[in-house]
């Protein structure tokens, strides 16, 4: 290091630790992500899930294949594939929905019910997409482990790069470490699929 700044040849496995270097000395630096408590985010442990990551498929409220009981009724909820059609041979992806309210548990199962109608925009209702097609679960959870895809404010420092292998990783929201299977409420990815969207396919999916 020469006043303050690294001088390295770019060799990729160096360019890798002195990555892993920088982001361990921005950890206090937030960068506009708020500092939050347990508490104050809707938190779940790995053991409160189950070992699983978070989706409607594992939540109490779910009408399965359906709808969500604490949702407007007329609001569609199950997971999907795109594209439907391959012809063009576009690898198919697998979405499955989520929100801020979940709770681990068995879905309904019988005929649907209703106990509210929240704004699925206050829920946080959205689409995750798996890794593959198929999956027995999926979901959001930090690290992305058994079959769920990984939230961006997580951070590991590893050469590999590859968070699923990672059992513990810097949460930037909560700043301090989480388990890989542990999710919060500030979950975020940057290829999510907001409710909105989701349900103009199903709609045109349904007038076809």
């Amino acid at each position: 290091m020469i006043d303050g700044f690294y001088k390295y040849k770019a060799k990729p496995e160096l360019v890798k630790k002195i990555n892993a270097i920088r982001i361990n000395q921005s950890r206090p630096d937030l960068c506009g992500v708020p500092i939050l408590q347990p508490g104050q985010v809707s938190f779940s442990s790995a053991n409160a899930s189950h070992g699983e990551p978070r989706s409607c498929y594992n939540c109490i409220m779910f009408n399965y294949g359906k709808s969500c009981s604490i949702l407007p009724k007329h609001i569609e909820v199950h997971k999907f594939t795109s594209p439907e059609k391959r012809e063009d041979n576009a690898k198919p992806i697998e979405f499955w929905p989520v929100c801020d309210y979940w709770v681990f548990g068995q879905p309904n199962y019988g005929p649907a019910t209703f106990k509210a109608a929240i704004d699925p925009g206050d829920a946080g209702l959205c689409w995750i997409n798996a890794p593959e097609v198929g999956q027995e679960s999926g979901g959001a959870c930090c690290g992305g482990r058994n079959g769920g895809d990984d939230c961006d404010f997580w951070l590991i420092d590893s050469e590999s790069g590859d968070k699923r292998k990672e059992p513990t990783g810097f949460c930037r929201v909560l700043q301090r470490d989480t388990g890989n299977l542990d999710c919060c409420s500030c979950w975020i990815d940057d290829d999510i699929l907001e409710w909105q969207m989701v349900q103009e396919r199903f709609r045109q999916r349904g007038s076809q």
